[in-house]
């Protein structure tokens, strides 16, 4: 096909186009309500993503006064460029120079409060926690948002462990 032909094609093309959308506001009412396929329902009401829950936060981490990061690597020990999964991420305290290990880690069993349990001695954001102490590490675990998370320190006791995880977002 001749250039001078192709260009008179696209341009015809282009108001073709342009008419057809110029010309929906003029269309009966009806007409626009109608689905484009008959056999398809007309979608009414509200989105079911409108009432989804946002997505849990996998990744919690220090304010920028509080500690630096040193060192982050996913939870397969992988380093380098951290996909959207959850990592370990150590963290220096600055008033203190602790390290500290911030982590969700998977195949763990969320963390649920004793029913018998008057008033939790222990929490952490809010979320009932625990605490153990494992070959010398403090570990504080909780659970919020259906995801458990875990703070780790092998200098820090308790009580600062979970004043610190309180520090996170």
């Amino acid at each position: 096909m001749p250039r001078h032909l192709e260009a008179l094609l696209t341009i015809a093309a282009t108001a073709v186009a342009i008419a057809f959308y110029a010309s929906v506001s003029y269309w009966p009412k009806d007409w626009t309500e109608r689905p484009v396929i008959p056999n398809v329902a007309v979608l009414l009401g509200p989105s079911v993503l409108a009432s989804a829950r946002p997505a849990p936060v996998l990744n919690l981490a220090f304010p920028d006064d509080v500690a630096t990061v040193v060192r982050r690597s996913g939870i397969n020990g992988e380093t380098g460029l951290i996909p959207t999964a959850a990592s370990i991420t150590t963290f220096r305290v600055r008033a203190t120079g602790d390290l500290v290990s911030v982590a969700a880690p998977t195949g763990v069993d969320p963390i649920r409060r004793i029913s018998n349990d008057a008033e939790p001695s222990l929490r952490v954001r809010g979320a009932y926690a625990v605490a153990s102490e494992d070959r010398g590490n403090t570990v504080i675990r909780w659970t919020e948002d259906g995801v458990t998370y875990e703070v780790s320190s092998r200098t820090l006791d308790v009580p600062a462990l979970t004043a610190l995880a309180n520090k996170l977002r």
